[in-house]
């Protein structure tokens, strides 16, 4: 009877306690039970103290606890051991020790601290909460858990109002499909997208990247990178100042100062915009665009274009490098010119379209096709197809020129070997005395005809089907006389160095 009657006091005393409270400020703190209650006076100040089964309110937020002291004046709460706070009904948070204040409802929790809301869970050390703008801040460490993600940071502050969080120091962002590592990131825990500002690299098992500024959004896949943004995957890798990325569809989007590296191809593409896409294995660079390389570790090939492509091999596709309109290639023994060209890389043969001419040494070089075969990382042989001319320059308006329907011609180090003629074959050299007389030019018909050249300029000519040939005196007929259908002499148009 006497302790039915002492926990009926307690209980009464609490009540009047805190209804008097309440109808003083309104907001006070309130006493909601306990097992046991008593106040006492601490420096001066009103002091409630309660041990267990704690449990207080305050409007909308209620708090449990095993024991706690309650500070009238200054409407300030100490609890201990299983701290729980519920604010309205839509946050927890538990802990070992929590220090609240009644009137500016912020609360400092500690000890194996764990915040759940209806898109996380977020465990730390330390937190302080504020429950009036649902802002939280934590500085010792911290990890979110919310569906797929987890995410850990050394300092964090959350808003709950907007369902972010903005992480600083030592963030790492995990997903089944891909880690995140970053210095700053901005997460929303509803929209699942992070903003990355610093250093940042994302890993998964196809693809690495790295930014210092932009966006993922991990339920949707898609993300925009910028600042240093470079995106690598097993063969390639992709650089730009702004990139942007649909990892479920494999499309990549870039824009300026683009550079596009095939290692498998062992070639880098630049340009203004590209489109890179997965499924397809296709790579697309335009604006400025131009590629590079490497032939035989000591010299490179550079070919520009208003539009580049290199596609993968797939079972429904070679593996090959396109170049489309005003295409300019450069390397330092040998140049071309065309609209359009294809470069297989199964069989190593590169192929120029729509009116092509090539440079090699004094020898200029055109036809209708001009298809280039590369070994071993070095220019080998090229056919001339359909209506195939060679012309090189001797001195004032005199030309050595070759025509037929069809040339086959090998290289040394890049420089002309041999050239064999297949068809309709004309030629006219002029036959030197020295290096400075001549004594006559050499006009010959023969429809199969083979020459050989000795550090790019012709050295011996074979003639096999029956040569109609006349030799000329050195004067007899003027230089404009001496042209073969078709000739043209195209050297202000030769590339003399690569375009960076």
């Amino acid at each position: 009877m006497r302790k039915f009657s002492r926990k009926l006091v307690l209980f009464l005393q609490a009540f009047v306690w805190s209804f008097i409270s309440l109808a003083q400020t309104g907001d006070k703190v309130e006493i909601l039970g306990a097992k046991n209650f008593e106040f006492i006076k601490s420096s001066g100040r009103n002091v409630s103290k309660l041990i267990g089964d704690v449990q207080l309110k305050q409007k909308r937020t209620f708090m449990y606890c095993d024991s706690a002291l309650i500070f009238e004046t200054e409407n300030l709460v100490e609890a201990f051991e299983n701290v729980r706070i519920n604010h309205n009904d839509s946050v927890t948070i538990t802990g070992d020790y929590l220090l609240y204040d009644g009137n500016s409802k912020k609360a400092f929790i500690k000890g194996h601290v764990t915040l759940v809301d209806k898109n996380m869970t977020l465990t730390t050390e330390q937190l302080d909460y504020d429950l009036n703008n649902q802002f939280g801040y934590y500085a010792h460490g911290g990890t979110i858990l919310s569906k797929e993600n987890k995410l850990s940071s050394m300092v964090g502050y959350y808003f709950a109002r907007k369902n972010e969080f903005f992480f600083k120091s030592d963030v790492v962002l995990t997903n089944p499909e891909y880690n995140m590592t970053s210095d700053t990131l901005l997460y929303n825990t509803f929209t699942k997208t992070s903003y990355f500002f610093g250093p940042t690299t994302i890993i998964s098992k196809t693809d690495r990247i790295f930014c210092e500024n932009g966006w993922y959004n991990t339920q949707s896949d898609q993300s925009q990178f910028s600042k240093n943004a470079v995106i690598f995957t097993d063969r390639k890798m992709l650089k730009a100042d702004s990139l942007f990325y649909d990892r479920k569809n494999q499309l990549g989007k870039a824009f300026r100062r683009i550079h596009v590296y095939d290692s498998v191809q062992n070639v880098h593409l630049y340009g203004n915009t590209g489109i890179s896409n997965g499924k397809t294995k296709i790579t697309f660079v335009n604006g400025n665009s131009y590629a590079l390389k490497i032939m035989d570790g000591k010299d490179s090939l550079f070919l520009s274009a208003d539009t580049l492509l290199v596609a993968e091999k797939t079972k429904k596709q070679k593996q090959l490098m396109k170049a489309y309109r005003h295409v300019k290639i450069f390397k330092s023994d040998m140049q071309a010119l065309c609209d359009s060209l294809v470069y297989i890389t199964d069989d190593s043969t590169m192929r120029m379209y729509h009116s092509p001419i090539l440079w090699s040494g004094l020898n200029q070089m055109f036809s209708d096709t001009i298809c280039f075969f590369i070994n071993n990382n070095r220019l080998d042989s090229f056919d001339l197809l359909s209506d195939a001319m060679i012309i090189s320059k001797e001195k004032g308006n005199h030309f050595n020129q070759i025509k037929g329907r069809y040339m086959k011609g090998s290289l040394d180090s890049s420089q002309l070997r041999q050239i064999r003629v297949f068809g309709n074959g004309q030629s006219i050299f002029y036959a030197k005395e020295d290096s400075l007389h001549y004594t006559g030019v050499n006009v010959i018909d023969c429809s199969i005809m083979d020459f050989m050249f000795l550090k790019g300029q012709l050295d011996k000519a074979t003639f096999i089907t029956s040569p109609d040939a006349t030799l000329y005196p050195p004067n007899e007929k003027k230089p404009e006389e001496l042209r073969l259908k078709g000739f043209k002499w195209f050297e202000n148009r030769r590339p003399t160095k690569p375009k960076y």
